[in-house]
């Protein structure tokens, strides 16, 4: 069920958000407020749905692999991140055979993952989604500038996505399961709370179509629903929550202290 969808008509003010900034100065701030899933969703929270930029971030995903290629120093990795305008917001790791960097282009995150060999020379070079975010992430895509080129702490590791990943891939499934097909919206939200989830923003409700962002512990998803004419589920699929309404990293934030 975790699959990359055909995406709907992606909205203008969306595809304005992708231009490129300076190497220091990445990120929209949309300046949007979520509502509570209980709450018709306005069409400002579109802003923070994942189905609605996933085949651009997609793209992206792409062409920055290809820019990445194997064969280089860790100097030269920098280069072509600065170079396709990329902001290095994290450094997650910094060791003689592995690099991880946490990177922000407009309103799109990813996690740079680069295993070296022993002559220091890039053997592998992964690009992934970016869901545990570090502080400095969340201040540039809100539209903020970092003063300064990251500096590598030990306690950047916390934000680490790959050791996070299996456990992240189990609950979802988990929720999956939970969440099966033909059931009217009500059984769905009644599902994810007594599994302890927290309904942090619903971003899209339509006739046909229902979109909510969920946080429980560390770990947020966001399910989407779509209806059919009897206003039961025809399809349930739970993702990775890759742009994040204020809500939502207003429970994280309170979950991690």
């Amino acid at each position: 069920m975790k699959t990359i969808h055909t995406i709907r008509a992606i909205l203008a003010t969306t595809a304005a958000a992708f231009v490129v900034l300076p190497t220091w100065a990445a990120g929209t701030d949309s300046g949007k407020t979520a509502t509570g899933a209980s709450a018709t969703a306005p069409a400002n929270t579109l802003a923070y749905s994942d189905r609605e930029r996933m085949t651009l971030w997609t793209d992206e995903k792409q062409r920055l692999e290809s820019a990445l290629a194997t064969g280089h120093n860790k100097a030269d990795y920098l280069k072509m991140l600065s170079d396709s305008g990329y902001t290095v917001t994290s450094i997650n790791a910094d060791k003689k055979d592995y690099l991880e960097y946490e990177v922000v282009k407009n309103t799109n995150s990813y996690e740079v993952q680069i295993k070296l060999d022993k002559a220091g020379k890039g053997e592998s070079v992964k690009v992934e989604s970016n869901i545990w975010r570090a502080d400095t992430t969340k201040n540039v895509l809100r539209g903020n500038r970092m003063e300064q080129p990251p500096r590598y702490m030990a306690s950047n590791s916390a934000y680490s996505d790959s050791p996070r990943m299996a456990r992240w891939n189990t609950e979802t499934e988990k929720l999956e399961k939970a969440l099966a097909e033909g059931k009217p919206l009500a059984a769905y939200t009644a599902e994810l709370k007594k599994m302890g989830y927290q309904i942090t923003s619903t971003n899209d409700r339509d006739k046909d179509y229902v979109e909510m962002e969920v946080v429980k512990g560390q770990s947020t998803y966001e399910v989407q629903i779509d209806l059919d004419e009897s206003g039961k589920a025809s399809k349930v699929d739970v993702t990775a929550n890759m742009w994040q309404s204020d809500e939502t990293e207003k429970a994280l934030e309170k979950n991690r202290r």
